[in-house]
């Protein structure tokens, strides 16, 4: 079954109207059913003294003893089935006569001496009335044209009955569509979206909700994003006049064990800073059309000049329209884990650039002992660190990938990593490759 059509026979509308359907035929059957039994309960007290006397005026039509043709002609005019059977002769409306020993007796009344019985064959019901010497078999006939009819209206009007109710349901439950896609919405992180249900019922009222609990939800992320951002700001203060102060010691060991901690810090606050920025949807990107294969060229330069530090590079001439000091602080980011997590004696990292497409590849590859395939969903989330230890050798406090992939989404790409234990880590970033001028 295909999978549009699993998707139509689990929609709820259709459910119910199956529901409905399957209830109305039910309701028919037992209903009907029970009207049939009464029927034939109050047979007896209610038709068949009328049969008696509707077959005693036709007796009497008749004659005694009978008058075939006069038979012949009540037939011709009225709608019955009638069978004449004397010692001399038989005669039967129908093209067959009528086999008596075949009609299976359902009920015997006795009228004034006479004896009448009711039987049933072939789904005709007869009155057998026997007289003198002669019995008289009698059937009313039914119409088989109005018959057809009568099976074709019902089954037409209920075709049409069940498509207003099919439209009727859909209209009806419409609002639960709109309700699941504000849900999906609302969960990739559009928190200003909100559902529109103008409705005075129990939709409307969880409509409500929905956008109350996500007003609430963008209330409290809005307030975090604030103190985190006055935090930061107040932090950088009081660390720039410590690197000044630290600059009056005497003891360089100390000095330089200090400076490294406030560096530490002021690029924790900084990577905070970006991060707030990023995230939110009124962020600017300062794009440019810029080399990128000369920034990721003089980014590897700048490693190089360091010592004990050494990186691959290889790339084609690309141009794109990025904010260059992000993708820098990315691509810094990424080189940076690549060479903490190198092993001694191992090849060195390497950043590569390809173009595929429309798109941009930025591969950083390095050969250290790789990560466990469990952490790997978990990278990119804020504060996410493989070694729980915060040890300054081991890594920050978890913000790097996460700031990279901020950089990369805000610029419409993605980030994906891979790695394999002891053979290393690669993480590949995609980009768009659209300049400023559209190619």
């Amino acid at each position: 079954m295909k999978p549009t059509t699993q998707k139509k026979w689990h929609s709820l509308s259709i459910r119910l109207v199956v529901l409905f359907l399957i209830m109305a035929v039910l309701f028919v059957l037992l209903v009907g059913g029970s009207l049939r039994l009464v029927f034939r309960h109050n047979f007896q007290e209610d038709i068949r003294p009328h049969l008696i006397q509707y077959m005693g005026y036709i007796q009497k039509d008749i004659g005694s003893p009978p008058d075939f043709e006069k038979a012949k002609q009540i037939t011709e005019k009225l709608p019955v089935e009638i069978h004449l059977y004397s010692p001399e002769k038989q005669w039967s409306s129908t093209n067959t006569p009528l086999d008596l020993n075949r009609i299976k007796i359902q009920h015997q009344h006795t009228d004034n001496g006479v004896e009448y019985k009711f039987g049933k064959l072939e789904g005709h019901n007869y009155l057998i009335k026997e007289y003198e010497n002669y019995t008289l078999a009698f059937s009313i006939l039914h119409s088989n044209s109005s018959w057809s009819w009568l099976k074709v209206i019902p089954l037409a009007l209920s075709l049409i009955l069940l498509t207003i109710l099919y439209y009727a349901t859909r209209r009806i439950i419409h609002p639960v569509k709109i309700i699941n896609d504000g849900i999906k919405k609302i969960g990739e992180g559009d928190l200003q979206y909100r559902v529109q249900v103008n409705q005075q019922n129990e939709f409307g009222d969880l409509s409500n909700s929905i956008n109350n609990m996500a007003q609430e939800i963008q209330q409290m992320l809005e307030a975090k994003r604030h103190l985190l951002l006055a935090i930061s700001h107040e932090l950088r203060s009081p660390i720039t006049r410590a690197k000044v102060s630290i600059e009056l010691l005497n003891d360089a060991k100390k000095r330089e064990e200090i400076n490294s901690d406030l560096t530490e810090m002021d690029t924790l606050i900084a990577e905070l800073l970006e991060t707030e920025r990023l995230s939110s949807r009124h962020s600017v990107l300062n794009r440019t059309n810029i080399s990128l294969t000369g920034l990721a060229r003089e980014l590897v330069s700048e490693y190089l000049k360091k010592q004990n530090v050494s990186l691959g590079f290889s790339g084609i001439e690309i141009e794109a329209n990025l904010d260059a000091t992000r993708i820098k602080l990315m691509l810094k980011n990424l080189l940076d884990n690549a060479l903490r997590f190198s092993v001694e004696d191992a090849q060195p990292p390497e950043l590569s650039l390809t173009k595929m497409g429309e798109d941009i590849i930025l591969t950083v590859q390095d050969f250290g002992k790789g990560i466990e395939e469990e952490h790997i969903p978990f990278l990119m989330e804020p504060f996410y660190r493989v070694d729980p230890a915060r040890q300054r050798q081991t890594g920050g406090y978890g913000l790097g990938l996460y700031l990279c992939r901020m950089i990369a989404e805000a610029h419409g790409g993605k980030i994906n990593i891979s790695s394999e234990n002891q053979k290393g880590t690669r993480v590949l970033v995609t980009l768009p490759a659209q300049t400023e001028d559209g190619k």
